[in-house]
């Protein structure tokens, strides 16, 4: 009879060291708006900034298991863009006004220079606020984002009214992602799920995120003012994306003076954080112990 052997789960634990890390959140107004944050290691104030940008309407907490693993070298913070996660809503949203969220609190937290690493569309809104403050952005990291739209004639998205559930099971059970992917890892999807979910009163839960911000992506793509950019700029590229294929990663390159040579994580989807977060923590890491002069 042979004797039942434990097998360690390491990812399981990677992940749960890194969730027992609590963040600080912070708020600050901008423009009429209340912007929060998830900080870590603030008060280091010795150590650079580092600011981490979410996608669509994703949240600050799609961080929650990457950041602590740079607090070793930076104070690290992750903002809600308003309209989306716990920062408030607006009448209207765009790329500039994202940008200057960023930039606000970065401020706020007490960053007189930082990196940005961006998810997606918060790729956009980390090269607008490069180009409006490029003295307090040390250089920007972007993650499988679509900088330079494909139809410049997008038309207005339809706004639909929010989903409204009769309990939180409910609406955990109709969380998506966008674009779907395939192998993200259960424990990190349910935890992003989670806190995508808010409720409005004892019987009803919706989404997090405000229905206005179908908008947002069509305002304000990166356009020929790309070209004065004098921060460095990365590129990484999911190997599986199903947002960047080969044609646009050439096309970003191009258009980026400043952009160094993309790196691809193989054996991931757009959501690069969900499906293979080591990877992504290892990329950035080799990227960021490398300064890069525009």
């Amino acid at each position: 009879m042979h004797a039942i052997v434990s097998v360690p789960d390491p990812l399981s634990d990677w992940l749960h060291e890194a969730w027992a890390q609590e963040a600080e959140v912070r708020a600050v107004e901008v423009e009429g708006a209340m912007v929060r944050y998830r900080g870590w290691n603030l008060d280091s104030i010795d150590k650079p900034g580092l600011v981490l940008v979410h996608g669509y309407i994703a949240h600050a907490r799609w961080w929650d298991h990457i950041a602590p693993r740079f607090t070793d070298r930076y104070r690290v913070i992750a903002p809600d863009f308003t309209g989306m996660g716990d920062s408030d809503r607006r009448p209207a949203y765009s790329r500039l006004q994202y940008a200057r969220e960023i930039l606000a609190a970065a401020r706020h937290a007490g960053f007189k220079k930082a990196a940005l690493v961006a998810h997606s569309f918060g790729s956009g809104c980390a090269l607008h606020a490069a180009l409006l403050a490029p003295d307090a952005i040390e250089r920007v990291i972007l993650i499988d984002g679509r900088v330079f739209s494909r139809d410049s004639s997008l038309e207005e998205a339809v706004e639909r009214p929010e989903t409204i559930y009769p309990s939180f099971a409910a609406a955990r059970t109709r969380y998506r992602l966008m674009p779907p992917g395939d192998w993200p890892i259960p424990a990190v999807m349910d935890y992003v799920a989670r806190h995508s979910i808010r409720r409005i009163d004892e019987d009803r839960w919706t989404w997090k995120f405000d229905p206005a911000t179908v908008h947002a992506p069509r305002r304000n793509h990166v356009g020929p003012e790309i070209g004065g950019l004098t921060v460095p700029v990365d590129f990484i590229h999911a190997g599986n994306s199903d947002v960047i294929d080969e044609g646009d990663l050439a096309t970003i390159v191009a258009g980026l003076p400043t952009c160094g040579a993309p790196v691809t994580i193989p054996l991931t989807h757009h959501h690069v954080m969900l499906e293979q977060p080591i990877a992504l923590v290892a990329t950035l890491n080799a990227l960021l112990a490398h300064p890069r002069s525009a």
